[in-house]
C-alpha cells in the first residue's frame, strides 16, 4: 500500500488529509455520532464511553480501521476535523456473511458477481453542519475519500452498505460512481449492535475515474486547477464587472428593495451585492453573483457573449478569450498554494550578516511568489501565451520555483554593450555575474577557437533558449557567432514580470533582465537592442536627478538602476528588418540587463517587498497591508501616511521639480519596511518606464527618446501620470481593501492622500498652479479598452500618448473633504 497519512487530496474546499482516529478524539466523535443529523449511524443514545469502546474495538480489529478526515480549506487556516472514515475487509468484517451467501446463491445476478482486489469496505460520516450552508462540501469530501481509497491506499474495488431509506446517500454514491449488487438491493445487517435494511452498491477505480465526482479531488496540485476553477472564475466575474463597470464598458444598477445590483453583460443579466467606492469602483462580492436565466456562469462565454459591448473586433475575439482562460487556470493553480497574510509578516532579523540577508533574501522571494493577482486593473493579466503547463509550474513567478539561467557567449561585434558610469571594470563585472560558469565559459570559447574577448556573456531566460534561440537562431549557433555556455549554479526567482530574475543564490548581485517571446497582458515580452544601447546611461541620468535630490533622500527613497545591457543584432532578422512601424517580435530575442538589488541597501533592521504586498488578500480574505500595521503597532492612518511618503510624495516631487514621470503601478515599486512600517522605498524598471513629460527639461543627448513633451502638454496632461497611475492603478484598490478590512473608512483614506499632497505644496509652493493634483475631475485613461481592442498590441511603444484611450472625466477623490462613497 502507499503512504497513507501524508497524501492531500486537493478539492474544490481546500485540501484533505486523513489521519488515524485516536482516543483524543472520542468526545468529538460522540458529539457527531450524537447528533440529530447522523441518526442514520444507529448511536444517538450512546455515550461517551460507549463510543471509547467501540473505536478502541475497530483499532484492534486487523480487518478493520477509522480515520480523521481533516479539511484544510486553505493555506491560512489551520486543518479542521470533518469527518469520520472507517474502512474494512468486506469478507471478514461487515459483508462477509453476506458476499459468502452470495457467492453460493442461485438467485439471478448473484451467483455472476466478481468482485475486484483489492476490495475494501467504506463508512463515511460528514460532520453535522456548523454555520451556514457550503455547497458541494459533502461531494467533496466523499470525492476525497474515494480518491485516496483508490489512489493512495491501492484499492480496486469498494464497497458500501447504506441503510435503504437514506436517499441522501444514494444520491451521493451514485455521483461518485456506485452502482447497485444486483439481488443485494435490500438486505438485513447487524451493525453496531442494531439492525438495519441495507443497500449494498459498488464501485470499481475505473467506474469512479469516469463519474462526475472525480473531477472533485485530485492529488496532484496542478490537477487542482480543475477543482479551484469555480472560485476563481466567481472572482476574476466579479472583476470583470468591477473593472469594466469602472472604464463604463457595463452600466449596474442598484435596486434599494433588495440591496443588490444588477447588470447586463452582453445578452444576461446577473444580479450581486456590491459597495460602491470612489473612482467607480464597484468592489462586488464574488459569492453573491447569480445570473437571472439561472444558467451556469462561465466568464469565456459571458465575455463571447458581449463581445460588442466590450468593443472586441472578431478578429481579436479568440485570442482575447485565449487570455482569459489562461490567467482563468493560472488563478485557480495559485489559489491552492497561496500563504496566510500574517505567515508573511516581516521576519525578525539575526544579528549575523550573512543570516540577516540570507532572511532578507528570502522573504522578498517569498512575498514576490505570493502574489497571484497580477495588475488589479486589467483582466486578461496572466495569459503567457506560448507557456505550457510545465514550462509555467518552472517559470511562473507565483510558482515559487528557482531555476537555472541559461548563458551563451555572444559576438561582441554584433552586439550593443552598454554600461552605467558605475561600472569601471565591465571585465570584473561579467565575471563575477558568470560565478563558477567562467572557467567553462572560457573553455568552451576555446576549444571552439575562439578567443573570450572577442564574446560577451549574454544571459538568457530557459524559455528562451528552448523555444526560441536553439531553433529560430540555429544559424547563428552554427556560424559560432552565438556559443552555447550552459548554466550557471546560481539560482534564480522568477519575478513578477516574468522574465526578470532575482539571484537567490548570491542576493547582492544585480537582477538579471532577459527577453522572453511570450506574449503577455498585450505585448510579447522582448528587449530592443536599440534601448539597451542608451539604458544604462538613461539611469544615470536619471539617478544624478533624484538619487541625490534632498526629498528622495529623506524618505530613504532610491532608484535601482539598470547598470549594463547587452543586445544582439547580428541575425537574419536585424540584417532584413521589416518596414517602418511593423514587428515580428524576432528583432527583439537576443538582449538582458542588469539591474541593482535592493539587498545591499537594507538596513540592519529592514526587509524589501513588492508594493503589491499591499494588496495581497489571503485565501481566508486576510490583507497583510492589516498585518503589517499590526506589526507595526502603528495607527492605520499614520501607517498610511508613511506609505505615501515613500510612495505618493516621489512620483509627485519628480514630476513637480524634473518633469519626470515613472509607471509607478505595484509591481515597479518595492517598499522597505522595519517591523512592518513603511521606511523607504525603491522605483525600478526605468530604462523602458521613465518618461519626461515637459518641454523646458533639457535631456543629454542621445536620450532623446525620454522626452515626450513637445511643447504641447498641459499641467492636467501631466498630472494624469500620477491620477492614472497612482491614484487609478494603485490606491483606488487599496482604499476599498483599508474600507472594507475596517482599516481605514474610505473618505478618511482619502482625506490623508489629500492631506500628504498639501503638505508638499505648502514646502514646494506653487506646486498644485502647474499640477492639479486636486482638480475636480480628470480624464479618465482605460486599460482593458486597450487590451480590448487589440490584445495583440496594446500600444504603440514609441508613441503611448496616441495609443490612449479616455472614456470621458472621473471624479477626483482628493479634489474635496467630503465623502466619495457613493
Amino acid at each position: 500500500m502507499l503512504n497513507t497519512e501524508r497524501d492531500d487530496i486537493f478539492t474544490p474546499h481546500g485540501t484533505v488529509r486523513l489521519r488515524p482516529l485516536t482516543p483524543a478524539d472520542t468526545e468529538l466523535v460522540h458529539g457527531w455520532l450524537t447528533d440529530p443529523h447522523c441518526a442514520f449511524w444507529g448511536m444517538q443514545q450512546a455515550s461517551v464511553n460507549d463510543v471509547a469502546v467501540e473505536y478502541d474495538r475497530l483499532r484492534a480489529s486487523p480487518h478493520e480501521e477509522a480515520w480523521i478526515l481533516e479539511l484544510h480549506p486553505h493555506p491560512a487556516a489551520p486543518h479542521r476535523p470533518m469527518g469520520i472514515v472507517e474502512d474494512y475487509d468486506p469478507r471478514r468484517v461487515v459483508l462477509d456473511s453476506v458476499l459468502a451467501e452470495a457467492a453460493s446463491s442461485e438467485a439471478a445476478g448473484i451467483r455472476e458477481l466478481t468482485l475486484e482486489e483489492p476490495l475494501r469496505g467504506l463508512h463515511f460520516l460528514v460532520a453535522p453542519p456548523a454555520g451556514a450552508h457550503v455547497s458541494g462540501l459533502t461531494s467533496s469530501l466523499f470525492a476525497a475519500v474515494i480518491r485516496w481509497l483508490i489512489d493512495c491506499r491501492g484499492f480496486r474495488e469498494l464497497l458500501v452498505e447504506p441503510d435503504v431509506a437514506n436517499g441522501a446517500i444514494h444520491r451521493k454514491n451514485a455521483e461518485a460512481g456506485f452502482l447497485d449488487v444486483p439481488g443485494l438491493n435490500e438486505i438485513r445487517l447487524l451493525q453496531g449492535g442494531h439492525t438495519k435494511t441495507a443497500r449494498v452498491q459498488r464501485c470499481t477505480a475505473s467506474d469512479f475515474y469516469s463519474s462526475a465526482a472525480a473531477a472533485r479531488a485530485s492529488l496532484s496540485p496542478v490537477a487542482n486547477a480543475l477543482c479551484a476553477a469555480e472560485t476563481a472564475e466567481r472572482q476574476l466575474i466579479a472583476k470583470a464587472i468591477r473593472e469594466f463597470s469602472h472604464e463604463r464598458l457595463l452600466t449596474p444598477s442598484f435596486h434599494p428593495d433588495s440591496e443588490r445590483w444588477s447588470v447586463h453583460f452582453g445578452p444576461r443579466e446577473l444580479s450581486f451585492s456590491a459597495h460602491q467606492y470612489g473612482l467607480a469602483h464597484l468592489e462586488v462580492v464574488p459569492e453573491s453573483i447569480e445570473a437571472a436565466d439561472a444558467a451556469p456562469l462561465h466568464l469565456a462565454e459571458l465575455i463571447a457573449g458581449a463581445a460588442e459591448q466590450l468593443g472586441i473586433e472578431p478578429e481579436f475575439l479568440h485570442t482575447y478569450i485565449e487570455e482569459i482562460q489562461a490567467t482563468l487556470v493560472g488563478r485557480a493553480r495559485a489559489l491552492a498554494t497561496r500563504p496566510a497574510a500574517q505567515s508573511l509578516r516581516a521576519p525578525q532579523l539575526a544579528a549575523s550578516a550573512q543570516e540577516r540577508a540570507n532572511a532578507q533574501a528570502d522573504y522578498l522571494v517569498t512575498a514576490e511568489s505570493a502574489m497571484y493577482e497580477g495588475h488589479p486593473g486589467f483582466l486578461a493579466n496572466s495569459g503567457r501565451g506560448g507557456m505550457s503547463l510545465t514550462e509555467l509550474r518552472a517559470y511562473a513567478p507565483e510558482a515559487g520555483a528557482d531555476t537555472h539561467i541559461v548563458w551563451l557567449a555572444a559576438k561582441r561585434e554584433h552586439c550593443v554593450v552598454a554600461a552605467s558610469e558605475d561600472v569601471a571594470d565591465l571585465a570584473g563585472f561579467f565575471a563575477e555575474q558568470l560565478g563558477d560558469l567562467g572557467p567553462r565559459y572560457e573553455q568552451a570559447l576555446a576549444e571552439l577557437g575562439c578567443a573570450p574577448d572577442d564574446y560577451v556573456p549574454l544571459p538568457l531566460h530557459p524559455w528562451q533558449w528552448d523555444n526560441c534561440i536553439s531553433t529560430i537562431f540555429f544559424d547563428q549557433l552554427i556560424s559560432r557567432d552565438l556559443v552555447y555556455i550552459g548554466t550557471s549554479s546560481d539560482l534564480f526567482r522568477p519575478q513578477q514580470s516574468l522574465r526578470t530574475f532575482f539571484n537567490h543564490s548570491r542576493p547582492a548581485l544585480p537582477y538579471v533582465k532577459t527577453a522572453v517571446g511570450i506574449r503577455n497582458m498585450g505585448f510579447v515580452r522582448g528587449l530592443s537592442p536599440a534601448y539597451m544601447e542608451t539604458t544604462p546611461t538613461i539611469n544615470d541620468w536619471l539617478a544624478q536627478q533624484l538619487n541625490v535630490d534632498p526629498e528622495f533622500r529623506a524618505r530613504n527613497v532610491r532608484l535601482l538602476k539598470e547598470i549594463v545591457a547587452v543586445g544582439y543584432r547580428g541575425d537574419t532578422y536585424h540584417r532584413h528588418p521589416l518596414p517602418a512601424g511593423s514587428t515580428s517580435g524576432r528583432e527583439k530575442m537576443l538582449s538582458a540587463l542588469w539591474r541593482d538589488s535592493p539587498m545591499p541597501q537594507l538596513s540592519a533592521t529592514s526587509v524589501a517587498v513588492t508594493l503589491a504586498g499591499c494588496l495581497y488578500v489571503d485565501p481566508a480574505g486576510e490583507s497583510l497591508a492589516a498585518e503589517w500595521i499590526a506589526q507595526s503597532g502603528l495607527p492605520p492612518q499614520e501607517w498610511l501616511r508613511r506609505l505615501l511618503d515613500v510612495y505618493l510624495v516621489p512620483v509627485l516631487h519628480a514630476l513637480a521639480q524634473y518633469g519626470i514621470v515613472f509607471m509607478p503601478h505595484s509591481e515597479n515599486v518595492i517598499l522597505e519596511l522595519d517591523n512592518g512600517a513603511p521606511v523607504g522605498a525603491f522605483f525600478k524598471d526605468l530604462g523602458e518606464e521613465a518618461a519626461v513629460v515637459d518641454a523646458r527639461v533639457d535631456v543629454p543627448a542621445g536620450l532623446e527618446r525620454l522626452q515626450v513633451d513637445h511643447g504641447d502638454f498641459t499641467g492636467a496632461q501631466r498630472a494624469l501620470s500620477i491620477h492614472t497611475d497612482v491614484l487609478d492603478g494603485v490606491l483606488r484598490h487599496l482604499a476599498a481593501l483599508f474600507d472594507r478590512k475596517g482599516l481605514l473608512a474610505e473618505t478618511e483614506f482619502w482625506l490623508t492622500c489629500r492631506a500628504v499632497v498639501l503638505d508638499y505644496e505648502r514646502r514646494f509652493p506653487g506646486t498644485l498652479e502647474k499640477l492639479p493634483v486636486l482638480a475636480s475631475q480628470f480624464k479618465h485613461s482605460c486599460l482593458n479598452r486597450l487590451q480590448l481592442r487589440n490584445p495583440l498590441s496594446m500600444v504603440n511603444l514609441g508613441d503611448q500618448e496616441s495609443s490612449l484611450i479616455y472614456a470621458g472625466d472621473m471624479d477626483n477623490p482628493l479634489h474635496s473633504s467630503e465623502s466619495t462613497a457613493r
